[in-house]
């Protein structure tokens, strides 16, 4: 009795899945959005790029002194800045939760090695100063 009444719920919500993909329209990134999402990508994982994350304001900014590029990520909207010109872009949901993830995790990647950094100076501090009481 289970088993049918489990197909059923099954069917049931496949058709429902596949009417809201009939009905709801499929909507294209622009280029502007695209051009944006690598933009962002390829300077998150540059090793000259500066990262910075603001837990109050929930904003994020990436720096490229070399490239002299500027971004600004705040609520869905990506702002791209050089000394020329500013671009503001929208982004979609998925798209945003792409860029913040790919941020976050080379943030996450950065602190690992800095945390890794000091610890690693630490021990060898300690093992100094254990030769010396020696």
């Amino acid at each position: 009795m289970n088993s049918y009444s489990h197909k059923l719920r099954r069917l049931i919500q496949k058709w429902y899945i596949s009417l809201v993909k009939m009905t709801t329209p499929t909507v294209e990134k622009s280029e502007y959005e695209k051009d944006c999402i690598a933009i962002c990508k390829k300077l998150i994982h540059k090793e000259d790029t500066i990262l910075l994350l603001t837990p109050i304001s929930n904003k994020r900014y990436i720096r490229n002194e070399e490239l002299q590029i500027f971004v600004i990520l705040e609520g869905h909207n990506v702002k791209v800045i050089n000394h020329v010109y500013s671009y503001m872009v929208f982004l979609d949901q998925k798209p945003w939760d792409n860029i913040i993830f790919t941020f976050d995790t080379e943030v996450e990647k950065r602190r690992k090695e800095f945390e890794k950094e000091i610890t690693s100076n630490i021990k060898h501090s300690l093992q100094n100063i254990l030769q010396n009481i020696q």
